[in-house]
């Protein structure tokens, strides 16, 4: 499986360490890399982007707007996003596929960086 991709990924974190390593593990391998520490700022973001966000991985537990709010809300702005949730958090609910709400995928925190890129690569590919 290939890991690498060109796609752009809009990572949605509080904790700025994490989307340091986000970026760190990503932008190397080819893809473009938009960082927000909340909700609202991913909103923002996505609203004023150009080009088109492929996935949106976020983290579950974030201020205000949580993350399965944030991808409500850009699954309507945007329907094809992928969405790729993470958490440190044991979330029972989110471990298992939720299609009908056009959520897809989790991803448990602490993550090794290959298992991160082959979550991405399913969605993606």
């Amino acid at each position: 499986m290939r890991l690498r991709g060109s796609e752009t990924v809009l990572a949605v974190d509080d904790d700025p360490s994490m989307l340091d390593i986000l970026e760190e593990v990503l932008k190397p391998l080819g893809y473009k890399v938009l960082s927000a520490g909340s909700g609202e700022e991913a909103l923002a973001m996505a609203a004023s982007h150009q080009d088109k966000i492929d996935l949106l991985l976020t983290d579950v537990m974030l201020p205000g707007i949580k993350g399965q709010e944030l991808a409500k809300k850009m699954l309507h702005s945007c329907p094809d996003v992928n969405v790729l949730f993470m958490s440190g958090y044991l979330c029972p609910s989110m471990a298992h596929s939720d299609s009908e709400q056009g959520f897809e995928a989790f991803i448990q925190k602490p993550f090794a960086p290959n298992t991160l890129l082959r979550k991405i690569r399913k969605l993606l590919d």
